[in-house]
């Protein structure tokens, strides 16, 4: 389950036209080692997150390339929510992302496909269940 706020503030489900999607949650955890210590130390770092996502293009109001381009024509923060899976009691990620990347691809005689990258903009992810 991917659910993204479009430029208008409604939310929309992506999940249709999606067929991969790599959720990441980093942490820059900076180095103070210093001469005296005999193993590295470090102290809390940055929080980060990135959301990868891919599928199959269609057409048509409210899918994904009229929701995807209009965010990024905008600039816009937007809510993102994702769900591995979309069944109770499964882990739900919620943060205001910027739209990062977002490719259509069209080979000869094959599917129309696209990809895409959302990075967390502001605060921090927030972890539920559905």
């Amino acid at each position: 389950l991917i659910t993204v706020h479009d430029s208008a503030g409604t939310q929309r489900d992506l999940s249709g036209d999606s067929n991969s999607t790599t959720f990441s949650w980093t942490r820059d955890n900076p180095d103070v080692t210093t001469y005296g210590d005999d193993s590295i130390q470090r102290i809390s770092g940055l929080r980060d997150a990135t959301l990868n996502f891919a599928g199959i293009w269609n057409t048509g109001t409210g899918n994904v390339d009229a929701v995807l381009s209009a965010i990024m024509a905008a600039s816009l923060n937007s809510l993102v929510r994702y769900a591995p899976a979309n069944v109770s009691s499964c882990p739900l990620y919620s943060a205001c992302y910027l739209l990062q990347t977002y490719e259509v691809t069209s080979p000869v005689n094959g599917v129309v496909a696209f990809t895409g990258a959302f990075q967390l903009s502001s605060g921090s992810v927030s972890a539920s269940t559905v």
